[in-house]
């Protein structure tokens, strides 16, 4: 059968096809209305509209009230070089050749691409969601793959953005906060970012927190009669979320440039071969695009859309599970930075000076990390014997009072293979076939992909386990992992976006065996890999001197998301006690608390004052103690890149019930634009405070209903809880250091009407205030 085969290429576009409609039939998907009239073709779903003309190939994404949110090119183009050749990379478009509708699903044929290949792309529309599939690349020529490139289109020879919308939101578009992740299209940033797992090394911005993404997000301003093109909210049109369904053997970029987007998946088949011609190739992965009233919801709708789809699952973690994840913590890695005691430098005094300072402190966190560096060398996960002689006696007197630990660990990362019994072989390969060396030639990178390698640290990780017996681990540095331009596992089935995916599978898989509640900890956002990861952080702030509290914030927007997925986030602290109160603030309505402060100062001179440790132990009292759960952002001015992704205040639901306010009552966006929106005005509703305040149930009841209430206040003032019951509640006022103080309250006119203060006449500091109902 030739490589032109025409029949061959519809078939396999239609086997396709009829998997996806099973697929769909099995997981009740309703789907879009497809009309094709007046040489355009439409898919109406219930939330959204998409539009293609054949005369210039450009799709355009409408919302439900038919504003422009994105116009694109249809045509995927392929970056390509000839086998052996050395040259450059060419990237020549196609012409439409012909599509077919198949139900609910389109699929495209080009045909003259790169001069004589042909492509195939095939949509597939539901009610509320799009769906794309891998893009069919065949071609007759030795050839291989360098790129594919989403939403672009030529211009001299090279693939160039064509995604337009007023707004892109690319989540971890910098580990600084100088660049925003909204990006407004007419400022004109060229940048090529990480979507995928990223690395840290080399040109562009520097990235780390929130990779892996795999998402990005899109919403335009449209121009409408008597409105200007920059009119805020009514000329905004609602968002897209497009994300990966799968993972690709390849890396994962967004191109911005001239105000314009594309999606890049690269895999330098010149040096690797596996994506290499004469053949069919499968190239780029599923994609999802999912739609709401801002990217937030967007980006909500995309994760839910994942898991009707039946692609994820929400995580079913055990209540000890769940215990372990939503502990307060301390981490001593601010402290390790100020004393000198990085690296090798860490040893076993600093950790029990670390320890004694904790519990001296007054603050009452139920976890104490260790952090880098506790091995003896990357990739034994064994304590070095000479900065740690008595490393799990130091572990057995920590449980001993109470208290989880967690451990740092780099998996990926091997200082000596021949100590675990590997070799260089056995490391990830330059293509020069040198092993590659990362951390400036302080180590090497692992190959999971190689059975010896799997089978090696499948005992590595379990011995961790068993010796060390962590409650959580602290992964890091998973953005290490090396881009495709410069080395590549053995087995090219998992490289790129999937080498990350493998060596967590294995090495949890395996710790899971002996601790099936251990918990670990990473940064990503994608939602990809919820069957390895737990607990979400917002990693290091380093880069945010003098506004941790302002990144934290930002950061702590897109995590909470992870909550409808079963993942909380930890909330740790910036290197300033300062900003730490503002940070476990918002901490409290989407996971848990953390300080990574030195006890003995900061970077600024400070120290954790009696009042700082009040609210920590304070907010910590109204923790919630389920993974699954819901947040709306309240006051978020969603088109602004200053003030744009962060919350100045946050409702938390469960079970459709309101179960946490945090609350800071004079917000940036006008309260009326606020009200028109149903959830937003059943939450002013519920809580009106002259101070900020966080208001939490401690029952599985809400706020209005629980029986139990926590209350911490940021000042003295007035904060009323409406309660439509009514009935007589005891108020008791618990105070730092153990002391605590009792009253009666009666609610009246359906509220609970409390007067809060932080400090007694006598100078005694607040806590936090329990409410019990007594009728």
């Amino acid at each position: 059968m030739g490589i032109f085969d025409r029949r061959q290429f519809l078939q396999i576009s239609a086997s396709a096809l009829v998997a996806a409609a099973d697929r769909r039939e099995a997981q009740a998907l309703s789907p879009a209305r497809i009309e094709e009239h007046g040489g355009l073709l439409r898919a109406q779903g219930k939330n959204y509209a998409w539009e293609w003309s054949p005369s210039n190939d450009q799709f355009h994404l409408r919302d439900e009230k038919g504003g422009v949110i994105a116009a694109s090119p249809l045509q995927p183009m392929v970056a390509v070089s000839p086998v052996g050749s050395g040259r450059a990379p060419q990237a020549i478009p196609g012409k439409i050749d012909s599509h077919k509708v198949h139900g609910a699903a389109i699929t495209f044929y080009y045909e003259a691409v790169n001069g004589n290949a042909r492509v195939g792309a095939t949509w597939r529309f539901d009610s509320e969601s799009i769906r794309v599939d891998p893009v069919v690349y065949q071609t007759s020529a030795a050839e291989d793959a360098i790129s594919l490139h989403y939403f672009a289109e030529a211009s001299a020879g090279e693939p160039t953005p064509a995604l337009r919308a007023s707004y892109l939101v690319v989540p971890g578009i910098s580990e600084g906060s100088s660049v925003s992740p909204v990006v407004r299209s007419d400022v004109g940033l060229e940048a090529r970012s990480w979507l995928g797992h990223g690395y840290a090394s080399g040109p562009g911005l520097l990235q780390q927190w929130g990779l892996p993404v795999h998402f990005f997000c899109g919403f335009n301003i449209n121009e409408r009669e008597g409105i200007a093109r920059d009119a805020y909210v009514r000329g905004q049109s609602e968002a897209l979320c497009c994300g990966l369904a799968d993972l690709p053997n390849g890396d994962l970029f967004t191109n911005l440039k001239s105000g314009a987007a594309s999606l890049v998946v690269s895999y330098r088949s010149d040096l690797w071969g596996h994506q290499r011609g004469p053949g069919n190739l499968s190239l780029g992965s599923g994609l999802f695009w999912a739609f709401g009233a801002n990217y937030y919801e967007a980006i909500r709708a995309y994760y839910a859309g994942l898991v009707d789809a039946g692609i994820i699952h929400k995580k079913a973690s055990s209540e000890r599970k769940t215990a372990v994840a939503l502990t307060p913590q301390y981490c001593c890695w601010g402290a390790q930075v100020d004393r000198g005691k990085e690296g090798d430098r860490q040893n076993e005094a600093f950790l029990r000076e670390m320890y004694r300072e904790l519990k001296d402190s007054g603050m009452r966190a139920g976890m104490f990390p260790i952090d880098d560096k506790w091995e003896g060398r990357y990739g034994t996960l064994k304590a070095s014997s000479e900065r740690f002689p008595h490393f799990v006696e130091f572990l057995n007197e920590i449980r001993a009072d109470g208290m989880r630990i967690g451990i740092w660990t780099a998996f990926f990362r091997c200082e000596d293979p021949g100590e675990v019994g590997l070799t260089t072989e056995n490391m990830l390969r330059q293509p020069d076939g040198k092993p590659y060396l990362a951390g400036g030639g302080k180590y090497y990178i692992l190959d999971f992909t190689q059975p010896k390698v799997e089978g090696v640290f499948r005992k590595i990780a379990q011995n961790f386990i068993r010796e060390y017996n962590p409650d959580l681990v602290k992964f890091d540095f998973g953005y290490e992992l090396p881009s495709l331009d410069v080395a590549a596992p053995q087995d090219k089935r998992y490289a790129g976006e999937r080498l990350l995916k493998k060596g967590l599978e294995i090495v949890v898989g395996a710790m899971r065996e002996i601790n099936p509640d251990i918990v670990l900890m990473y940064y990503q956002l994608s939602p990809l890999f919820l069957d390895e990861l737990d607990l979400h952080s917002p990693d290091d702030l380093f880069m945010c001197a003098g506004e941790y509290d302002l990144e934290a914030n930002r950061r702590f927007f897109f995590s909470s998301l992870l909550g409808t997925l079963g993942v909380p986030t930890y909330g740790s602290s910036g290197y300033d006690w300062r900003s730490s109160p503002n940070i476990w603030f918002d901490s409290a309505a989407v996971g848990t608390l953390g300080s990574l402060n030195d006890f003995r100062g900061d970077e600024q001179g400070e120290k954790a004052t009696p009042q700082r440790i009040a609210k920590y132990n304070g907010l910590a009292q109204l923790l919630r103690k389920s993974n699954i759960y819901y947040v709306t952002p309240l006051d978020v001015a969603y088109e602004a890149p200053t003030r744009g992704a962060r919350s100045h205040s946050w409702a938390r639901f469960e079970n459709d019930e309101l179960v946490l306010l945090a609350i800071r009552p004079e917000g940036h966006v006008d309260r009326a634009y606020s009200e028109s929106m149903a959830t937003e005005r059943r939450v002013w509703d519920t809580i009106r405070a002259s101070v900020p305040v966080v208001v939490a149930s401690r029952t599985n009841d809400g706020i209005e209903s629980s029986h139990s209430l926590g209350v911490v206040p940021y000042g003295d003032g007035d904060v009323s809880i409406r309660r439509p019951s009514g009935g007589e509640a005891e108020v008791t006022e618990h105070w730092l250091g153990g002391a605590s103080t009792t009253s009666r309250l009666q609610t009246r006119a359906g509220s609970c009407h409390l007067r809060v203060r932080t400090k007694r006449e006598d100078g005694a500091l607040l806590e936090w205030i329990e409410i019990q109902f007594l009728t």
